[in-house]
């Protein structure tokens, strides 16, 4: 992918997280991560600015070196799926497309349960 498509992507991912903090039921994580991983493949400037950033750079950093999500957004995501489906069957009135998203988001929701919740603690360190 080019450079610029990643810079793209990366400015339109910070800016749709950004409007996630407002916007109930539009993630900011998912929108950041995915900024993060374009940065990293086309800036490292920017890639600095989002890790070192005061709200988004801790949330950034475990999900980067040890692939935590916490509890909290584990837990959001789960009810946000829960009623995107409702919405979808609600709106399409249609048990095949339901069944389908279902399917998706349970296999998202397993593999993002799965991740850890908690950073490791430090190695070494005396308890």
């Amino acid at each position: 992918m080019s450079k610029a498509i990643l810079l793209t992507l990366g400015w339109i991912c910070v800016g749709l997280g950004f409007i996630g903090i407002f916007v109930p039921g539009l993630p900011t994580t998912i929108f950041l991560i995915i900024a993060l991983w374009a940065f990293t493949k086309s800036s490292k400037r920017l890639r600095n600015w989002l890790l070192n950033h005061k709200r988004f750079g801790p949330i950034l950093r475990n999900w980067q070196e040890h692939r935590v999500v916490p509890l909290r957004a584990k837990i959001l995501m789960v009810i946000l799926q829960i009623s995107v489906v409702i919405i979808v069957q609600y709106t399409f009135d249609n048990l095949i497309i339901t069944f389908g998203l279902t399917i998706i988001l349970v296999a998202v929701a397993l593999y993002v349960i799965s991740l850890p919740s908690k950073a490791p603690e430090a190695l070494g360190k005396i308890k």
